[in-house]
Order: C-alpha cells, then sequence, then structure tokens
C-alpha cells in the first residue's frame, strides 16, 4: 500500500510539469542533444553579442545572496522529498548525473535531467528564478555542486538532495528507466556573464568532482608542505570539537566565506582542501572557489567525521564527555552502587576490587581506613591515576557517607575506567559492623601506570573536582524549603524514573524539570541555558541526584546542589507534593 500511495505521489509531479511546459507559450519539447548536433554547436562561429565579462562583484553578490538566505545549508533529506512531490505545487527535480549514469541506472519519476558539466548550456529547460527546485545526483556530492551553481545564476530557492540515488530505490520510491524527455521552458532570463563564468567552472570541474578522502588527504599533508586547509565550520565547532593538525590551516566559517576573501589563498593556483563536519559545506565552498577562478580545490568526503573515525592528529577541542557519560549511563547496574555486606564478601575473594577511599587524608589518619584501601581525597583523583589500576578493574570507592563516593565514581568513569561502584554506607557504619579496619593513614600507593585515560577529559574532570564547593553541594531540606520561597529562579530536576513521578509525585515548584538519570545525556536540550543558573537535583535518596550533579559541574554549570535523602526526606518532612503533570 505504500508504494502505491508514492506512486501517486510522484505521478502529481508529472502532471505538474505537463502544466508548467504548457505555460511556457506552448513550446514544443526540445530533442535531445546528439553527438552530431552538440559538435554543429561547438562548431558554430562567436555569437555578434557577447557576455560582458563577469566581475568579483558580481560574484560576491550572488555568493553573499545564496549564503545570507540559507536554511539547513540548502539540503532537503529523502523522505521530506517525497512530502513536498506530493503537494499541489511540488518543487522542481533536476537529476546532474551524467547520461549513461541515467540511462543504466533511470531517475525519480517527474525528474528533469541535465548533467552537472552542461548544466549552464541548457538553462532553457529550467523553471522561472522563484520556482522552488531540488536537485540531487549519485551521492548528494554533485547535487551540491549544482545547488550553489544555479544559486549564483539568479535561482532563489534551490536545494540538494541528502541522499544517495541507491537509497531512493532501497526506499521504494517511483523510479522510471531511462532518460526523461526534456522540456523547454525558457521561463528565467539569468544574467549572461554570470552564465558564462558558472558555465566555465562547471566545465572545468575535474575527474572525480574534488573529492578527497581522509586516508589521501593524511599522505599529502605529509609529503606536500604547501598544501592549504581551510576549515569552513563554525568557531563554536571548531571550539568544541578540534580542527585538523595541518601546518597550513585557515579557519572560515561558510557563513562568513565571501566576506573573508582576504583571508582566502592569494595564489589561485595553490592546492587546497576544504572541510566543514560531513562535506556538504566544505562542497559549497569548494565550488566557490572554483567560481573565482582558483584551479586546485578539492573537498573532504565525510568531513571532520570522517577525519576523526579514521584517527588522524587533531588539535584542540573540547573531550567527549557526553560519549563518556552516555557509557556510564547505558552500563549501570544498581546506578553503580555497592552494599556494605556485598563489599566485605568481595574483599575476601581471591581477586578484590581496587578500593578507594576519597576522604581527606586528615580524615583517614583520623578515623583508620577500610583494610586494603588506597587514599585520594576526592578533589585530587584526578592527579594521581598513576596509581590506578587498568580500566576493566573493578573498583569500589567509599567516604565518609557515600557521598563523595558517588561523585569519584562518576568521575572514574568518565575518566574511562568501566567497572565502577560506589559503596553506599557511612565509614562508621563499617566500624559498627565489626569489618576490617586499619587504623591511621593508609599505605603509600604503588605506581602501576597500566592505563591511559584522555588527557583532555582528564583535565575537565580535574577542573570540576578541584572545584567543588564547600559542603561538596549538599542542600537538605529545610534549605530547600526555604529557597523556593525566597528564589524564584531556582530550578528543580527530578531524576527519578517515569514510573516514580507518576506513582508518587513531585516536588511543588515553579521551575520543575523532569529528566531522568538513564537519559540524562541523550535530554541535554532539556537542561537549563544558562550554567549560572541556581540547580537543586533530586532522587529518591540522593545517590542519582549526585550523579546528575556531578555530570552538570563537568560541563560547567557553576551553582548545583543535590537533594540529601532526596524525595523521601521531603516527603518525610512533611513538604507540599504535587502531582506529576507532564509536558
Amino acid at each position: 500500500m505504500k508504494k502505491h500511495k508514492l506512486y501517486l505521489l510522484f505521478s502529481l509531479l508529472i502532471i505538474a510539469s505537463m502544466l508548467l511546459g504548457a505555460c511556457g507559450g506552448g513550446q514544443q519539447a526540445a530533442a535531445p542533444a546528439t553527438e552530431e548536433t552538440t559538435k554543429t554547436e561547438e562548431a558554430a562561429p562567436p555569437a555578434q553579442n557577447q557576455p560582458a565579462e563577469v566581475g568579483e562583484a558580481d560574484l560576491d553578490g550572488a555568493f553573499n545572496a545564496l549564503l545570507g538566505s540559507m536554511k539547513a545549508y540548502n539540503t532537503i533529506k529523502l523522505d521530506a522529498l517525497a512530502a513536498e512531490l506530493a503537494e499541489d505545487q511540488p518543487p522542481f527535480l533536476l537529476d546532474v548525473r551524467t547520461d549513461e549514469e541515467v540511462q543504466k541506472a533511470g531517475h525519480i519519476e517527474g525528474a528533469s535531467h541535465i548533467s552537472l558539466r552542461d548544466l549552464a548550456k541548457h538553462l532553457d529547460l529550467l523553471p522561472s528564478f522563484d520556482t522552488p527546485i531540488v536537485t540531487y545526483c549519485g551521492t548528494g556530492w554533485r547535487a551540491t555542486i549544482a545547488m550553489v551553481a544555479l544559486r549564483a545564476m539568479g535561482w532563489e530557492n534551490v536545494r540538494a538532495l541528502k541522499a544517495k540515488f541507491d537509497d531512493v530505490i532501497a526506499a521504494g520510491y517511483p523510479v522510471v528507466e531511462g532518460l526523461p524527455e526534456p522540456m523547454a521552458l525558457n521561463a528565467a532570463e539569468p544574467d549572461p556573464a554570470l552564465v558564462e563564468s558558472i558555465g566555465e567552472m562547471l566545465r572545468s570541474i575535474p575527474e572525480g568532482w574534488g573529492v578527497i578522502k581522509a586516508d589521501a588527504l593524511n599522505s599529502e599533508l605529509a609529503e606536500n608542505p604547501d598544501l592549504i586547509v581551510i576549515d569552513v565550520r563554525r568557531d563554536e565547532e571548531v571550539e568544541s570539537k578540534g580542527y585538523i593538525d595541518a601546518p597550513n590551516y585557515i579557519h572560515i566559517p561558510l557563513e562568513e566565506f565571501v566576506k573573508m576573501q582576504d583571508e582566502w589563498p592569494a595564489d589561485k593556483n595553490a592546492p587546497i582542501v576544504t572541510y566543514c563536519g560531513s562535506g556538504h559545506r566544505s562542497t559549497m565552498a569548494m565550488s566557490i572557489l572554483w567560481a573565482y577562478g582558483y584551479t586546485n580545490v578539492r573537498s573532504l568526503a565525510g568531513g571532520y567525521a570522517a577525519w576523526t573515525s579514521a584517527g588522524y592528529a587533531t588539535i584542540g577541542g573540547a573531550p567527549d564527555l557526553s560519549g563518556a557519560f552516555s557509557a556510564m549511563l547505558e552500563s549501570m547496574t544498581a546506578y553503580n552502587t555497592i552494599k556494605m555486606d556485598d563489599l566485605n564478601a568481595a574483599l575476601a575473594e581471591d581477586t578484590p576490587p581496587f578500593l578507594i577511599d576519597v576522604r581527606t587524608k586528615e580524615e583517614v589518619a583520623e578515623q583508620g581506613h577500610i583494610t586494603g584501601a588506597v587514599n585520594i581525597p576526592l578533589q585530587e583523583l584526578a592527579r594521581h591515576l598513576d596509581v590506578m589500576p587498568s580500566f576493566d578493574t573493578p573498583i569500589v570507592t567509599y567516604c565518609g557517607t557515600g557521598w563523595r563516593a558517588t561523585i569519584a565514581m562518576v568521575a572514574l568513569h568518565a575518566m574511562g575506567w568501566d567497572d565502577v561502584r560506589a559503596l553506599k554506607a557511612k565509614f562508621s557504619d563499617w566500624v559498627d559492623a565489626g569489618y576490617a579496619v586499619t587504623e591511621g593513614p593508609a599505605e603509600e600507593a604503588l605506581v602501576l601506570n597500566v592505563a591511559q585515560p584522555d588527557a583532555g577529559i582528564v583535565a575537565e574532570i580535574d577542573k570540576m573536582l578541584s572545584g567543588i564547593p564547600k559542603g561538596y553541594g549538599t542542600i537538605k531540606v529545610d534549605a530547600l524549603n526555604s529557597l523556593l520561597v525566597e528564589n524564584p529562579d531556582l530550578i528543580l530536576i527530578d531524576v527519578r524514573r517515569d514510573d516514580e513521578v507518576q506513582e508518587k509525585g513531585v516536588i511543588a515548584a515553579d521551575n520543575y524539570i523532569h529528566i531522568p538519570l538513564e537519559d540524562f545525556i541523550k535530554m541535554q536540550g532539556n537542561w537549563p541555558a544558562d550554567k549560572n543558573a541556581p540547580i537543586v537535583v533530586y532522587c529518591g535518596s540522593g545517590h542519582r541526584s549526585t550523579m546528575a550533579m556531578t555530570i552538570l559541574w563537568t560541563y560547567g554549570y557553576t551553582d548545583v546542589h543535590s537533594l540529601v535523602g532526596g524525595f523521601a526526606a521531603w516527603v518525610d518532612a512533611g513538604y507540599p507534593v504535587a502531582e506529576f503533570a507532564a509536558p
């Protein structure tokens, strides 16, 4: 049933194209160009009125108009295109693959066809300047070049399909065999000088369409000291993700590409590679440089994502905290806690867990420590990773109450240790239970140097741990109740599961946000925008909220507390509870 509907939807495009052709003054369909007619055209004497030579000011105006009006970088996805083709006024669909490709694989039903290199020769087949146009090809690459070229020549609403033609077929969209019949429309009159300039650019496109892959770029950077790399991503992307380690690196955001011409290489024959996040924006920039006469420009296929996936050298960028924390949240068992009896039993096994006491040295000297534990005060944890075991070694953290142990557990997971649990007991309870305790400070830990965590992540975790406020972020229910009255800007984040909030209710607050801990990273879009906003996180007892608080601290939030005792302590104190209202 779905395919039948899709065939009907795409058939509407054929009808629309026929009507559009009828509006073009009743002209007959143009015959397909043959080798003989092409030779005749090439041999024809030059016209008496040659177009004026295009100036850089004309190109500036054309490309600034393109870059200043972009939406989603002028792309469209396959499903969105299918929906638009079903509308009463579908976009004009243009296939820019070669004749041979279309004859072999067919074309999307209703599409017109002009090979990319011949695009400027057959503008009579295109609709009016304000008609929406979607270009497509085999992979999306040439569609981007065609989109840039058409926008430069005056068409105002052109988007490139970001899909492979194979994906169109695999999705079951209607495909027609062979070449579509050309239909002359003569609906637009672009500037002849711009047409000639863009036409020359298109005819000069090198074999391979300007594609360079990450492996080849890595080799060329080593072999060619003159190679120039132009990064066209936005400032925040470069700052957060870093950039390719290249001797001749230039950063020009695509949005400012023409305005920042002074940053372009002076030598138009210089070897240049442009890149962005995935390859689309850099292909736009490559096309623009070609139009200005640059002769040796290529675009990185797959962009920075392909470069980093291949493991090639980068500089700067914030570490992947999202990946680190997501891995922890997706692999949690009992929220990475261990009870006192279970720890005592585990310590008696042949291969006991690695035990870390994160209390201060003064506390340990005064109260003693669990026998066999290594003492690393919480704030210093990221500075003594040389004494830590391998990433897959089971680790248990503990402190005086279990609070700092939770923070340490989250920090270690973020830095790469994948089996860390926090002891959910007070040290005094361990002593009262008669379990093994050694008086005085712990022995100096052995240097192991067996783990190599990401230096960037370690730096972020060290920064977070070093900045932990006095009191370790605790807030008690009485203080929270007062704050809710006194501070209308206070934000309350509830990290309990959906079933918990629906069954038990929530703390009554004006600024309430519900983000289950399991989805805390996935739902970053729901975090407060202001990183200096006052925030209190709570859960059922205080453990999960302390995990969430630690994550927020690591992301730079400056005023976050976790509710001691959680929702249970709030209810026990008799403070107001509201029914959960789903957003």
